[in-house]
């Protein structure tokens, strides 16, 4: 997280005085999640889902209309992940933080609408059988704990005045422990100042 900041940090001083800031947020859904724990020897380490997995979480925003950089946190929580192989329990629970670099639609300050597309990386932390983790497989000894990997992702989509939405891909490991994530979704942001001050404009401007 410390190397993210710093990365974030050295980019603020890089981007010209004039550039504009947002705050907002980020919503989504996950289409398809997979997380793979460390592999114990004991029960099958993955579980995964397809059905209400939701996503939510703060948004910042430095740059331009055609480039911006962003950093985001989100929860994202899988109700209904599990594993088939061998259920253990129900749910998962995951928090990315993501630096990310964000082209002409989905810069959040594209003044009308464009396609345009993200780059990210960063760290997701996630556990899986969030509920419910059965007796059986407790008395033989599965944990369950928070794992840490390392993510890139890629968002592709379309943006207008501040609001912008798309498809993304996201694919995370850790090489020590061998844990991993993989997520495809759909995710709606807004920049809420940005919107504000466009309308600010606007209203100005008509009247």
């Amino acid at each position: 997280m410390k190397k993210i900041l710093f990365l974030f940090m050295f980019f603020l001083l890089s981007i010209k005085a004039n550039a504009q800031f947002g705050f907002g947020t980020v919503k989504g859904i996950d289409l398809y999640q997979k997380y793979n724990n460390p592999i114990d020897k004991i029960a099958h380490n993955g579980a995964g889902n397809t059905l209400l997995n939701f996503i939510w979480g703060p948004r910042l925003w430095l740059g331009g209309k055609s480039f911006s950089l962003s950093l985001e946190a989100q929860i994202n929580l899988g109700i209904t992940s599990l594993a088939l192989k061998d259920y253990k329990g129900l749910g998962a629970i995951s928090f990315p933080a993501l630096l990310k670099f964000n082209y002409k639609g989905l810069s959040g300050f594209y003044p009308g609408f464009a396609d345009g597309f993200s780059l990210g990386v960063g760290m997701q932390w996630f556990k899986t059988e969030l509920f419910y983790l059965s007796d059986k497989y407790s008395n033989l000894g599965v944990q369950r704990e928070f794992n840490k990997v390392y993510i890139a992702q890629i968002d592709f989509g379309y943006g207008s005045f501040g609001s912008s939405g798309a498809m993304y891909l996201r694919y995370g490991r850790n090489f020590e422990t061998k844990a991993s994530v993989f997520n495809i979704g759909l995710v709606f942001s807004v920049n809420k100042l940005y919107i504000k001050k466009h309308l600010k404009y606007k209203k100005k401007r008509e009247g």
